[in-house]
C-alpha cells in the first residue's frame, strides 16, 4: 500500500473525502471485515479529536450495503488510522 500511505500519487486528497472501503481500494489491498471496522472506528475517533466534529455519513456504494451509512474522512485521517491499527496489530503479534 505504498501509494496510499506515502500519498505521492494522490496529493490533492488532503481535502478529498473517502470512505474506508474507497481508501482500501485506492491502496490496492483487500482487508478483512474486522480490520476495516477497526480502521473506521479509529478514523472516526481521530476525526473527532482533530476536527472536533463527527464525520459526515453517506450511503455506501458497496453491493448489499445500500441501507447502511458510512463515514467519509479526509485521506490524511484514514492514513493515520491505518498506520495506528497496523502498528497495534503488529505489536500484538510480536508480544
Amino acid at each position: 500500500m505504498t501509494n496510499a500511505t506515502d500519498c505521492a500519487l494522490c496529493k490533492p486528497c488532503r481535502a478529498m473525502l473517502l470512505t474506508t472501503q474507497q481508501f482500501m481500494k485506492l491502496g490496492g489491498e483487500t482487508w478483512g471485515r474486522g480490520f476495516l471496522v477497526r480502521v473506521g472506528l479509529r478514523a472516526s475517533a481521530l476525526h473527532h479529536e482533530i476536527l472536533g466534529t463527527a464525520p459526515k455519513k453517506v450511503r455506501s456504494n458497496v453491493k448489499g450495503a445500500h441501507r447502511n451509512k458510512v463515514g467519509r474522512y479526509p485521506c490524511g485521517v484514514l492514513e493515520q488510522a491505518y498506520r495506528q491499527v497496523k502498528a497495534e496489530l503488529s505489536a500484538n503479534a510480536d508480544g
